[in-house]
């Protein structure tokens, strides 16, 4: 049997993204009140849709520092 178990503080669950190479997370996007079960990104690789185990589908957009980052 599997269980998946959520986090008792809602609101905690959060999608990271990580730099591919250097492997340093750059960035998250909170919203979802359970994991995160889909994810497509726009073909312009500025916005994402996320689909959760709330039954909630969230659009995001990248601010701009997402496309400046420094290294």
């Amino acid at each position: 049997m599997n269980v998946t178990m959520t986090d008792r503080r809602a609101g905690k669950f959060e999608a990271k993204f990580y730099h591919k190479i250097l492997q340093e997370e750059i960035g998250g996007v909170k919203g979802h009140f359970g994991p995160i079960n889909a994810l497509a990104f726009n073909p312009d690789g500025r916005s994402f849709s996320s689909g959760g185990e709330d039954g909630y589908v969230r659009l995001h957009h990248f601010d701009s520092d997402y496309f400046s980052i420094k290294m």
